[in-house]
């Protein structure tokens, strides 16, 4: 196979296998964008309306004790809308973070709070040395992440501190906040978030969503195009490959056994080339683009690429050789090339 040959291959499946990661990284901003619009929400998160006389510490103390995991609670004061406190267990949808780490379980069981805030917020943080500290009136809190959206957003000063059972800054009753709880209290545990916030009702939480797509198109249809339009490019690498191959076995006069080798070299020569450009494409996208859905890119570039290799090695070992060289031929040859 020709230089030219080889760079179509592979620079062919570098950009099919790139736009792939494109793809997803399209809808993976807009969900990145909608989750900071949500203060790290799930689109299943809901707000919890209570009249309930109970304190926040003792409803910690009720949660921590119910054996619940897989859930958060955000709680705002409604005079002071750019702080939320969080207090959580075990997996759920959580910020995006610039640097740093987000809250975690040990930070709600701690005798004291730790901090993430926005972009903004980090110009007016106290920093005597490396640590970095929020002063929230009335003492320094711990500064473990920051988090931000590149436009102007709320997300950007914001500050988010976390509650623990050991303590907690919010003395009044919950229904002087603003609560929101998510994972599985938003979802199969509803009944039971409604007994522990004594509750009224629970509804869907609002926030306005800000579209980072291009116009007014769907990030899902971008997606659905790109990833089509992909499809379409590595079938034509694989027609172009087997078409390529072919001339070239037809063309050839050998006994059987060579035939087959000749096939197996060019399988090989396939998958040289072909993984070097699908491993160059999905790990320069994978490094450059903001992702989210890892697992759903891994398991299209995995399908795409097993479906261009089923097609190119079928393709190659069904090329039925047109013309076997038999023992008199070979001895014929053998016996011209002496001559020469």
């Amino acid at each position: 196979m020709k230089i030219k040959q080889k760079l179509v291959l592979l620079l062919g499946n570098f950009l099919a296998f790139f736009l792939i990661v494109w793809a997803f990284s399209i809808g993976d901003q807009q969900t990145y964008q909608d989750r900071l619009n949500r203060n790290g929400l799930s689109a299943a998160s809901l707000r919890v309306h209570t009249k309930s006389r109970e304190t926040v510490p003792t409803l910690l103390t009720k949660l921590s004790q119910s054996g619940l995991t897989n859930y958060q609670v955000q709680i705002a004061d409604p005079l002071r809308k750019n702080v939320t406190y969080v207090y959580g267990a075990g997996d759920y949808t959580q910020l995006p973070i610039s640097s740093g780490r987000m809250l975690t379980d040990s930070d709600f069981t701690a005798p004291v709070p730790f901090v993430v805030v926005g972009d903004t917020v980090t110009q007016r943080l106290y920093q005597p040395a490396t640590q970095k500290y929020y002063y929230n009136g009335h003492q320094y809190l711990s500064v473990v992440g920051t988090v931000g959206a590149a436009q102007k957003a709320d997300i950007n000063d914001h500050v988010f501190i976390s509650l623990s059972t050991a303590q907690s800054a919010l003395k009044k009753a919950l229904r002087h906040y603003t609560i929101y709880i998510d994972g599985t209290l938003a979802t199969t545990k509803q009944k039971t978030a409604k007994k522990l916030f004594a509750a009224t009702r629970l509804t869907k939480a609002k926030y306005a969503l800000v579209s980072t797509a291009q116009g007014d198109v769907n990030p899902l249809v971008w997606t659905i195009l790109i990833l089509a339009s992909t499809l379409l490019l590595v079938l034509l690498l694989a027609r172009y490959y087997i078409q390529l191959q072919r001339q070239q076995l037809n063309g050839s006069r050998l006994d059987h056994l060579l035939y087959r080798h000749l096939q197996y070299g060019y399988i090989r020569q396939y998958f040289l080339y072909a993984l070097v450009g699908i491993g160059g494409g999905y790990f320069l996208g994978s490094s450059l683009l903001y992702l989210l859905s890892y697992q759903q890119i891994f398991l299209t570039v995995a399908l795409y690429g097993l479906l261009q290799a089923v097609l190119v090695v079928a393709g190659i070992m069904r090329t039925k050789q047109r013309h076997v060289l038999t023992e008199a031929e070979e001895d014929e040859e053998e016996e011209a090339e002496d001559n020469e």
